[in-house]
C-alpha cells in the first residue's frame, strides 16, 4: 500500500498529454494482491523471499511497465 501511495500522490506520476495512462487506482492494487493469493502455497511455503519476489514481479506488471521514461521507472525503483 505504501509503494502505490507514493505512486498515485506524486506529482511526476499525474497524467499528463503525454503520459495519459498514467491513471493508478486501487484496482491496479487489488491485481497485485489478487494474483498474489492466487499464488500455490506448498511453493511458497518456508520460502520468504519468494513471496517478496513474487510480490515485487507483481508490482512491476502492473505499475512499471507502465512507465516510459527512465527518469519514471527510477523515480518507481526508489520507492520499491
Amino acid at each position: 500500500m505504501t509503494v502505490f501511495l507514493a505512486i498515485a500522490t506524486n506529482a511526476q506520476f499525474m497524467p499528463t498529454a503525454r503520459k495519459f495512462h498514467y491513471q493508478f487506482n486501487l484496482r491496479d492494487f487489488s491485481k497485485i494482491i489478487q494474483n498474489i493469493c492466487l499464488a500455490q502455497p506448498n511453493v511458497y511455503k518456508n520460502n520468504p523471499l519468494g513471496v517478496v519476489r513474487m510480490w515485487a514481479h507483481e508490482c512491476h506488471r502492473v505499475w512499471r511497465d507502465r512507465f516510459i521514461t527512465d527518469a519514471d521507472i527510477e523515480l518507481y525503483m526508489t520507492f520499491m
